[in-house]
Parts: C-alpha cells; structure tokens; sequence
C-alpha cells in the first residue's frame, strides 16, 4: 500500500485540539508523514501539537520555510538552521535568493510565491534546480483568480517536465478546513499537466524520500556530498 505524506502543515503550535482535529482527520486521509513548519525560535523546545500528531500514529518531520531577502540572508540561515530541521524551504522571492537555492544541496525545497510563479522558474534556473519544486494546494483554494493562477502553475508544471524537476504537492493547512486528501492534491498535480505517477509520487514516494535522506544525514553526517559513514572501525580490527 503505497504512503502519503503532506510536508506542509503549518497550525498554531500551542493549539492541541486544533492539533488533534487535524491528526484525526489526516488519519481517515490516511496521512502517515506530516512536515510541521516550526519557527526558529521553537527549535530547540518541545512541542505539544508533535505529540498530539504522533500519538495519532503521524510521523512528524519538523520544517523550517526560509523567506530571505538576499543570498546573503539565505545562506547564512541554512548555515544556522540545517543541522536543526529535517525540511528547509525556501521561498524564492527574487532571481538572486534564487539561483542559490535550486543549486544549493542543503534546500529540500523551493517556492514560487505567486507574483514570481511561472517568472523565475525558467531557463538556466530550472535546468540547474537541485531541490524539489512545491505546490500549495492553499493558494489555489485562496487565491480568487483562480484560471489566472492554474495558468501560472501549468508553466511551472511544464519547464519542471523539461527540466526533469522533481515536484511535491502540499496542504499549507493551519487547520482542519485546508487539508485535503494526498490523492486529491495529486489530482490537481495532475490536471495541471503532470503525468499521473509523478503526480502520485509527489505526494508519496518523493516527500518521503526528502525525509528519509535527511534523517539519515542528521543522524550520521556527511563527509562529502553523495557520501556518508556506513561503519566504523575499531582498534581491534
């Protein structure tokens, strides 16, 4: 049976009965790995809404949405924050913050805001994209001019096609009412131009695999990029 997941959920993180309304429902949606969008300052403390999620049987990945306003910001905060998060996303807000975060292989994730959507994604910026390409299925519900923002979701569906970019679909959902079933924001994946089994595996197979990696890149860091420390030996060998 093939796993879901939804790396974009961002409620209050004090509210447990929000908390426990969305863990249910993501339990009927059958939702097994959520990425819960923590702020810096909360990092490093506990969180009861995790709890609430897991005790629901929800994996949670913590995940940290970088908004900088310069490359220089940008790296400096993944120089800060990569060791501290299982998901770093970026919200590409101009072409400089940009070209840093498609090539820069600690960004899991890149966004398009919506007065970028379709503009900056293109040409050599695509073809060198590293990180996986997010859609919120919550700016389509908030957005009122819908056609206008499926027609710049399709542009971006089609230089990911050519380009060979990965794409994951998302909530963003703060509470229950934004959440939607995987399937179905694979459905809008997939009316948007994407073919069918990468619009299912993104919402499954490549989120999933984001924090499977990152998991294990946290638990054994990396010595070079593609390398990691299987074993080590001891004086008695």
């Amino acid at each position: 049976m093939r796993a879901y997941a939804d790396l974009h959920l961002s409620p209050p993180l004090d509210d447990t009965a929000n908390a426990r309304s969305m863990a249910s429902l993501l339990t009927q949606l059958q939702t097994r790995v959520v990425g819960l969008v923590v702020p810096p300052e909360r990092s490093s403390s506990s969180l009861p809404i995790a709890e609430v999620f897991r005790n629901a049987g929800i994996d949670v990945a913590t995940r940290l949405d970088v908004k900088p306003k310069s490359r220089e910001e940008l790296l400096k905060s993944l120089r800060r924050f990569r060791s501290k998060y299982e998901i770093i996303s970026v919200e590409c807000n101009t072409s400089h913050v940009s070209r840093v975060a498609v090539r820069d292989r600690r960004v899991d994730i890149i966004h398009f805001p919506k007065q970028q959507s379709g503009n900056l994604f293109r040409g050599n910026l695509a073809k060198s994209c590293r990180a996986a390409l997010e859609f919120n299925l919550s700016e389509l519900i908030s957005d009122p001019t819908l056609e206008t923002r499926l027609r710049l979701f399709r542009r971006e569906i089609e230089t990911a096609a050519e380009t060979s970019t990965t794409v994951i679909g998302s909530s963003n959902a703060s509470n229950p009412f934004g959440l939607r079933s995987p399937r179905d924001i694979a459905a809008v994946l997939y009316m948007i131009g994407l073919p069918l089994d990468l619009a299912l595996r993104g919402v499954s197979d490549i989120p999933l695999g984001i924090v499977k990696k990152n998991r294990l890149r946290l638990a054994e860091p990396q010595i070079d990029e593609g390398v990691r420390i299987l074993r080590r030996s001891t004086r008695n060998e």
